[in-house]
């Protein structure tokens, strides 16, 4: 049996955020009749590339890179404009070809939900007095470069539906495989995950979207937003949400993806990772212990180790012997024999199953997102240090079917929406003629 996709499309509107979600590829496009970059850009109006029988303006351009410095808080200097300026340029020619392919479809967009959308973007953002056009006027931005951006993201949203939605179906087969999945999983670490993608189309593209993703790590890690950045820039499903991709487990990324996540910390941005036909920044922002179902419906049983303070043997010195302990030890099994003989000062006890609802908030705490055969880090009570060991971990599972189903049904949109703007991107007829210079 097959279950017919019908959540929202995954190319969720980038005019829904203030966000540039189709920064695009490459300083050279592939297609027919490409010929070299010529002019600089510069406050004369000219032609920037020609996209079958259209046009990008060096004015087009101008106004774009503006709003991806006013929308992205990333500094305003000529160095990131330069870094900026191909991916401005590579959107604008991507939403030419989506426009192109509405109206080969014969799809529009009217003018009631391009206001729509600009409305939606002041109440999300919090524009003073709700004008938009406003708001970007005051600040040296066109408002026709937004109401162009949103345009071309309502049809191609409509494109993606109208061609691609319904040639998504998910068995239910898919759906266990999930879920088995997901119950394998249950006690250990999943992270939630901001993502920035960018696409390399071709081979040549490279080295130059690599070197662009290393220059977005810089600025965020000096300061500029994640969110924004993502909203900005980033090819993935999450754009528009400003980069959020959700709760992750281990074994649902690339594996290159994979090993990455688990070596942050919460807090912490990791380097470009080649992977998927391009480059993925991953950021971690929490990291828990899976569970599929409420977390005061958890028992977890409990062992536990404790040697008193006295006065040969100090807090930090004991302190320190704890943390010895807690790496000697991978599992549960035989810690009471184990601790007996590698560790004799230390008394075990075994607490049973202890319900989380009914336990203190300080053992909640400290023992709710520890993977199972895994220790609470060490602690000083009045008396000595203590060390709690998760050696088993119950839940009733309330598992989402329908959250699952979305979830693949997102995940083979996003897919067949790239592969179809890369088609179009090949049998384009492409001639830019801005050299990438601010």
């Amino acid at each position: 049996m097959t279950m017919r996709f019908s959540a929202l499309l995954l190319i969720v509107l980038a005019l829904l955020q203030p966000s540039l979600a189709r920064a695009q590829w490459a300083h050279q496009p592939s297609g027919t009749g490409v010929a070299a970059p010529a002019p600089v850009l510069s406050q004369d109006e000219g032609i920037a590339a020609v996209v079958n029988d259209n046009i990008v303006s060096t004015a087009d351009v101008r106004a774009r890179l503006a709003l991806a410095m006013l929308t992205s808080n990333l500094p305003n200097t000529a160095e990131v404009r330069q870094h900026l300026l191909p991916q401005v340029l590579h959107s604008l020619i991507d939403e030419q070809l989506q426009i192109q392919e509405g109206k080969r479809l014969d799809i529009s967009v009217n003018e009631e939900e391009i206001q729509t959308a600009m409305n939606r973007l002041a109440q999300d953002n919090k524009i003073p007095g709700g004008d938009m056009a406003a708001f970007l006027t005051s600040r040296g931005v066109p408002p026709s470069t937004m109401t162009a951006q949103a345009r071309a993201a309502l049809t191609w949203n409509k494109v993606v539906a109208r061609t691609l939605r319904p040639r998504v179906d998910i068995g239910d087969d898919e759906i266990d495989a999930v879920v088995e999945r997901m119950r394998a999983n249950a006690g250990k670490q999943e992270y939630l995950v901001s993502e920035i993608y960018l696409a390399v189309d071709t081979p040549a593209d490279d080295d130059r979207v690599r070197k662009f993703a290393e220059n977005l790590v810089q600025q965020i890690r000096g300061g500029a937003s994640f969110g924004a950045v993502a909203r900005q820039f980033s090819q993935g499903s999450g754009s528009s949400n400003g980069g959020d991709i959700g709760w992750i487990q281990v074994g649902q990324l690339a594996p290159e993806l994979d090993k990455t996540l688990q070596s942050l910390n919460a807090g912490e941005i990791a380097e470009p990772v080649h992977a998927a036909n391009g480059y993925h920044i991953l950021g971690v922002r929490e990291k828990r212990t899976l569970a599929l179902g409420d977390i005061k419906d958890m028992s977890v049983n409990l062992q536990q180790a404790f040697r008193a303070f006295t006065p040969e043997q100090s807090r930090e010195l004991l302190l320190k012997e704890a943390d010895q302990l807690r790496q000697s030890f991978s599992d549960c099994t035989g810690l009471s024999a184990k601790l007996g003989r590698d560790f004799p000062a230390w008394r075990w006890q075994d607490l049973g199953e202890v319900k989380l609802v009914d336990a203190p908030s300080w053992l909640v705490e400290k023992v709710r997102d520890v993977g199972v055969g895994r220790s609470s880090e060490a602690m000083a009570t009045d008396k000595g240090a203590l060390i709690l060991f998760v050696c088993g971990r119950t839940m009733p599972e309330t598992i989402d079917r329908t959250e699952i189903l979305n979830t693949i049904g997102t995940e083979r949109m996003e897919l067949l929406a790239r592969r179809l703007l890369r088609d179009l991107r090949r049998d384009a007829y492409l001639d830019v003629r801005l050299t990438m210079s601010p």
